[in-house]
């Protein structure tokens, strides 16, 4: 049932559907391997493949299909009609459900390279046979994926929106407030301590817009609007550069893609004007 259900979506699992076909994403280092302008490789057209292969592991199932990540050879690069993608570009090239696959490829290999060793005895772990999950057999402990939930907001007064930038970015870009949620915060303390110290400007009436899986390294991007009752800004110089109101008519020469979360809250405080 299960497969019916989402046989024309990417379902993330760790359990195998029994299908011996599959489809396979290949990864070197943080790129995606791409061939035929695809990183969904079809295991029945990449033979010899194997031969580079460090490591495999199911992430999911693709239309009816087991889809396993394989970790590769550098040497695959220089194959004939096979080039790599980082993330960023594919994002922008993507569609939801296939970025999601990528997402969590990339993820689950960081995972299991920086959980090697439990962090209470310090031994070995070992790859569950049943889970993705990594084992310490002497405490008896699961280790999970770990996810870094995130506040991501675009800050509204009137027909304008705050938007700011970091000195490293490239230039004229600018995009929302975003930040890490702190231990015993919700989303909604989050960004309101979040806009306020890295702007210095107070918000009321945070509207969750959506969320988006960000595997830079392991992100999970919660979207929202708030609206503003203070104007003045303050930038913290730390983490911003630059902050200001733009008119949604007169937004900055660059910003996010509505295909990332911040270009869509921008992109949904547009519309909302726009009436």
């Amino acid at each position: 049932m299960e497969l019916e259900i989402f046989n024309q979506c990417f379902y993330p699992t760790s359990v195998p559907s029994g299908n011996p076909n599959r489809i396979v994403i290949g990864v070197i280092g943080r790129s995606i391997v791409v061939r035929d302008g695809s990183f969904l490789l079809p295991f029945s057209e990449i033979e010899g493949l194997h031969y580079y292969r460090l490591r495999r592991m199911l992430i999911g199932h693709w239309q009816g299909l087991d889809c396993e990540v394989w970790e590769l050879m550098p040497e695959v690069a220089n194959l004939e009609g096979i080039h790599c993608s980082d993330l960023r570009s594919l994002l922008i090239a993507s569609d939801d459900a296939h970025f999601a696959m990528a997402c969590r490829a990339i993820q689950l290999l960081d995972w299991q390279d920086n959980h090697r060793f439990c962090g209470r005895c310090g031994q070995a772990t070992e790859p569950s046979e049943s889970e993705n999950s990594l084992v310490c057999k002497a405490c008896e402990i699961n280790n999970y994926p770990r996810i870094s939930p995130c506040v991501i907001v675009v800050v509204t007064r009137g027909d304008s929106c705050l938007l700011a930038r970091q000195a490293n970015w490239p230039e004229g870009l600018f995009s929302a407030v975003a930040g890490f949620l702190e231990a015993g915060e919700s989303a909604e303390d989050a960004l309101t301590r979040e806009v306020f110290e890295e702007v210095g400007v107070s918000v009321c009436n945070p509207e969750y817009v959506g969320s988006q899986s960000w595997p830079f390294p392991g992100q999970l991007m919660l979207g929202f609007l708030a609206e503003a009752t203070s104007e003045e800004i303050t930038v913290d110089g730390v983490e911003i550069s630059q902050a200001q109101w733009w008119r949604y008519d007169k937004l900055p020469p660059s910003i996010p893609p509505p295909t990332v979360m911040s270009g869509l809250l921008i992109q949904r405080f547009v519309d909302r004007v726009r009436g």
